[in-house]
């Protein structure tokens, strides 16, 4: 008994791997920038929201404090409530930019964007390790 040779062309057959492929899902995940609660007091800006924001960042709060009081060279505490204290008037724009600053180098990989990443200090730099591509990436230290 022979058998019968089907014969396809070659857009069937691609049409037919393509078919069998797993589908991924098409929808990227957004990842919106906390907005900060600033208050003006006297001559003290307060960041009312300021543990949260860090915590939705998955960063230590002392770190993102050390880098607020770097890049505007004024003195910070953070309270009981969680709030950042810092001496100066800054208003809500300076601090928004500022995180929106931090969150761009030191939170989304510059690989694959996601923000799923560690920073560790490592000697005098910083390291950001993404969790989900694997890739590292050297930052200067602030």
């Amino acid at each position: 008994m022979a058998k019968k040779v089907i014969e396809y062309s070659y857009e069937e057959l691609l049409d037919r791997a393509y078919s069998r492929i797993p589908k991924k899902a098409i929808g990227k995940e957004t990842f919106e920038i906390p907005r900060a609660e600033v208050l003006l007091v006297g001559g003290k800006t307060i960041i009312r929201n300021f543990t949260s924001i860090a915590d939705i960042l998955n960063r230590d709060p002392k770190l993102l404090m050390r880098y607020f009081v770097k890049e505007l060279a004024v003195p910070g505490t953070i309270d009981e409530s969680g709030a950042l204290i810092l001496q100066g008037r800054f208003s809500s724009t300076i601090i928004n930019t500022l995180i929106n600053r931090f969150v761009k180098t030191y939170v989304i990989c510059p690989t694959c964007g996601s923000r799923f990443t560690v920073l560790e200090k490592i000697g005098k730099v910083f390291k950001l390790k993404c969790l989900a591509c694997g890739a590292e990436t050297t930052l200067k230290a602030f």
